[in-house]
C-alpha cells in the first residue's frame, strides 16, 4: 500500500486491535481518485479514522467468501422468482375464469378467442393488412381500462391521438399486448381481455392500476413496419428407415447316399 494511505494504516492492525486513524483530505482523496467534498475542506480538510479489526482473511478466502454471498443471492432469486411463478399461475386461472364470465354476461363469448399465452381478445373490426410478426414495429392506437370498474387509466387520445410503436414480441410492452396485437391484421380493432399476470401483475402500476388488476384495451392496428426477426430454421426430421435384414442362407446339406453292397 501507498505511504500514508487508509490502506497502510489497516495493514498496521491484527485481530482484536482499535485505533484512531487522521488522514489529510486532500492526500487521501486524491488517492482514491476522487474530489474532496466541500464539507470536509469546511470542517478543516482532514478525515479521523475509528475503527476496530475483527478478522484477518486472506484475499482467497475473501473471494472464497463473496463467490458463496453471490451464490446465496443467486439461489434466494431463483426461490423467488419460482414463487413468483407459482402464484402468477394461480392467479392466471382465476383471471381466466372472471373473463369468461364477463365475455358471456356480455354476450360476447361466441366473438372471444384466446392467445396460446392466455391474452382473450374479441375483433370488431377485422383489418384486410398482414398480421405482424415478431422483431416489426407496429404502431398502435389504444384506450386502457380496469375491467372490474370500467375506469379508463391512459389512451392514445390523452397523448395527441398519436400512435404509440413499439417492436412486437421483444418485451417492451406487457405480454398482454405483445401476444394480443401478434394476432391482428393490419387494420384491425379488437379488445383484448389481459389477465393481470400478463399485465401489471402484483405491483399494480401507479395509482391507476392497482394489483392484480385485469386490464381491457381496446386497440387499432395503424400500421406495421420493418422486418420481421429470422426465426431458428428446425430440422426436418427424416423419416426412419428401416434397414434390410439380411436372412442367413442355410448351409447346404449334402444327401446321404447309401453305398451299394
Amino acid at each position: 500500500p501507498k505511504h500514508g494511505s487508509i490502506e497502510e494504516a489497516m495493514s498496521l492492525l491484527l485481530p482484536g486491535d482499535s485505533a484512531v486513524f487522521r488522514f489529510n483530505a486532500d492526500t487521501a482523496f486524491t488517492q482514491m481518485q476522487q474530489p474532496v467534498p466541500p464539507f470536509i475542506k469546511r470542517a478543516g480538510n482532514a478525515l479521523r479514522l475509528t475503527v476496530a479489526a475483527k478478522e484477518l482473511a486472506t484475499m482467497e478466502q475473501m473471494q472464497a467468501r463473496q463467490q458463496a454471498m453471490q451464490a446465496q443471492q443467486q439461489a434466494l432469486m431463483a426461490e423467488q422468482q419460482r414463487l413468483a411463478k407459482g402464484r402468477a399461475a394461480g392467479i392466471l386461472v382465476k383471471d381466466d375464469a372472471t373473463i369468461q364470465a364477463y365475455l358471456k354476461e356480455h354476450k360476447l363469448a361466441a366473438q372471444a378467442k384466446k392467445t396460446a399465452g392466455g391474452t382473450w381478445y374479441v375483433i370488431t373490426k377485422r383489418g384486410t393488412g398482414v398480421v405482424p410478426q415478431k422483431g416489426q414495429t407496429v404502431s398502435v392506437k389504444y384506450r386502457g381500462t380496469i375491467l372490474a370498474t370500467g375506469q379508463e387509466f391512459d389512451s392514445s387520445a390523452k397523448h395527441g391521438d398519436t400512435p404509440f410503436d413499439f417492436v412486437l414480441g421483444q418485451g417492451q410492452v406487457i405480454a398482454g399486448w405483445d401476444q394480443g396485437l401478434a394476432v391482428l391484421p393490419k387494420g384491425s380493432k379488437a379488445t383484448l381481455y389481459i389477465p393481470s399476470p400478463l399485465g401489471y401483475g402484483e405491483r399494480g402500476a401507479g395509482a391507476d392500476i392497482p394489483a392484480n388488476a385485469i386490464l381491457s384495451f381496446d386497440v387499432e392496428l395503424i400500421d406495421i413496419k420493418g422486418v420481421a426477426t429470422p426465426q431458428p430454421a428446425v430440422a426436418a426430421k427424416k423419416a426412419p428407415v428401416k434397414k434390410a435384414v439380411a436372412t442367413a442362407k442355410k448351409a447346404p446339406v449334402k444327401k446321404a447316399v447309401a453305398k451299394k453292397k
